[in-house]
């Protein structure tokens, strides 16, 4: 049993590390909240700790489905604490009006039509998001943009798509120790149109003054990250640079 389909991924859980991504993974199967755990823990790492900006995107899943769990729940320890199924505090301030509202509702659910959180029995029977989670490592080697897609998939997971403004901000702290001027993402141009290697859209941008080049010379259809600048150019695929690429943790 896989699960049903897969959001963005996006950077903010900064309790466990410097800086770490998050991949969802949106399940239609209902479960209670206990058996989705035990689920999302072997089949991915864990249910999804979410932000604000996380609920959203996770909420235009689609389905008839009013709620859906996530990994908070109430502390056994400390009935007046949440925190997340992996153990770390509540850091998300997105409850909705009057909740959480009863000490006998001890799991967390998000309402899709506003995003915001509920608690609820945890012997309800819903749809779940389970999550992996990433963290970006500068590769200080010179390769060409295939050379560096190869080597992320060989030896982590892929090159990092920086989808947002957050991950954004802290690939570019890692990005100050590099070697080379700019440094490889997993920006390419293929087909007409800028993907992410990923197989996510481009959402959030960066580009350089020039803007998104619609059809940029055939050398240069790679995406980099100008450091000195904090945007992206499109590059010469055979230039070799240091690279970004997404460890699995």
């Amino acid at each position: 049993m896989k699960a049903a389909g897969t959001v963005l991924l996006f950077l903010s859980f900064f309790r466990l590390s410097f800086s770490l991504y998050r991949k969802h993974f949106f399940v239609t199967t209902f479960m209670t909240w206990e058996d989705a755990q035990t689920y999302s823990r072997e089949y991915h790492d864990d249910l999804s700790t979410v932000n604000i900006e996380e609920a959203k995107l996770l909420s235009a899943n689609p389905g008839n489905h009013e709620y859906f769990w996530i990994g908070l729940h109430r502390s056994p320890d400390n009935p007046e604490q949440w925190i997340w199924s992996g153990g770390e505090d509540e850091e998300i301030d997105n409850w909705d009006i009057d909740e959480p509202n009863t000490y006998t509702e001890n799991c967390t659910i998000v309402r899709k039509y506003n995003s915001k959180l509920h608690n609820a029995m945890c012997s309800w029977t819903l749809p779940f998001s389970c999550m992996e989670v990433f963290e970006p490592i500068l590769v200080h080697q010179n390769k060409t943009w295939d050379e560096a897609l190869d080597y992320c998939r060989q030896t982590y997971t892929d090159l990092a798509s920086l989808r947002s403004q957050m991950i954004m901000a802290e690939v570019i702290n890692k990005a100050i120790t590099s070697k080379t001027a700019y440094v490889w993402t997993g920006l390419r141009f293929l087909a007409g149109h800028w993907f992410w290697v990923s197989g996510h859209n481009l959402r959030y941008k960066a580009w350089s003054a020039e803007g998104e080049l619609q059809c940029p010379a055939r050398n240069l259809r790679c995406g980099a990250l100008d450091k000195e600048n904090n945007i992206w150019r499109p590059n010469n695929c055979e230039d070799k640079l240091n690279f970004l690429c997404l460890k699995k943790l």
